[in-house]
């Protein structure tokens, strides 16, 4: 892992470790974990089973609690999905990465954009650089009626240009953000990583 190859060979690795490691011991969280983090992408299934098998041993480990709940975003259970990710922000409240997620999540798949809004301002304050979450929060604010500021948020996170689907949101916004007919909103972008405030990179971790 610390020579970064790609998933595809370390998985297999991770594979062998859970099997061969006693069940419960650092090297065997190790495995899970990461099997969890690497493949959750590719199998979000297989990837809640990983987690969740890290938290019956280690209910304060935040970033499994984090993929799990981006494995069960992915699987559509969006429910689930935010209480799992409500349990990673409570462990770590200043990880911007978990509050983007947790924000998205209320206000796309719930529609709970009032109760986004703190959780998406609080990720744009701490990761200013990102236009994803620049994109969130700017969707959020349009939602509640507040659309000039939703332009200005997302007017500076692509000013050197965006993707597709910041400026399909961009166009949504210059159309007076509307909620019905063809021009229904657009859902905003999706950080799709279940990212940590810190790497773990040993066994130790």
């Amino acid at each position: 892992m610390r020579q970064e190859l790609s998933a595809e060979d370390v998985l297999p690795l991770l594979a062998k470790l859970a099997r061969a490691a006693s069940p419960e011991t650092d090297e065997w969280l190790f495995a899970h974990r990461h099997l969890a983090e690497l493949g959750v992408e590719h199998d979000p299934w297989r990837a809640s089973l990983f987690a969740r098998r890290v938290l019956a041993v280690r209910p304060d480990d935040d970033g499994a609690w984090a993929v799990l709940g981006l494995a069960q975003s992915l699987l559509g259970h969006y429910r689930f999905a935010a209480r799992a990710y409500e349990r990673a922000l409570k462990l770590t409240p200043d990880n911007p990465w978990y509050a983007h997620n947790l924000g998205h999540l209320y206000d796309v798949a719930l529609d709970r954009p009032s109760d986004a809004l703190p959780l998406l301002a609080a990720a744009a304050a701490a990761e200013s650089g990102e236009a994803d979450i620049a994109a969130s929060y700017a969707h959020a604010l349009a939602r509640v009626g507040r659309v000039s500021v939703a332009k200005r948020v997302l007017k500076r996170a692509i000013k050197h240009g965006g993707t597709a689907d910041q400026m399909a949101l961009w166009r949504w916004l210059e159309a007076g953000a509307p909620t019905a007919g063809t021009d229904a909103k657009p859902e905003a972008p999706e950080r799709k990583k279940a990212k940590r405030r810190r790497p773990r990179g040993s066994v130790a971790d």
